[in-house]
């Protein structure tokens, strides 16, 4: 996981205190979540933004469905002339 998320220079950090001893399971770990942390903190901080703002959500829900309400009517307008209802 860690090759997947940490940069070139992050993973051959890593890969030096493992072999140099003294730097277990544990502390690969440890070192793992603090990347994460690192990564999504933007993703984080809009989230918690969001947990605390939800009308937000509540707007774009509302857009989401006009624009989805849209193009229902118009594909069941087409399906109704095709049908002959």
């Amino acid at each position: 996981l860690y090759q997947l998320m940490g940069s070139d220079s992050q993973i051959a950090e890593l890969k030096a205190k493992y072999e140099g001893g003294n730097f277990g399971y544990g502390h690969a770990k440890q070192a793992l979540y603090e990347l994460i942390l690192e990564r999504f903190s933007k993703e984080r901080e809009r989230f918690d933004y969001l947990m605390k703002n939800t009308e937000e959500i509540e707007s774009e829900l509302l857009k989401g469905a006009e624009k989805a309400k849209g193009i229902a009517q118009s594909v069941l307008e087409r399906v109704r002339q095709k049908v002959g209802y």
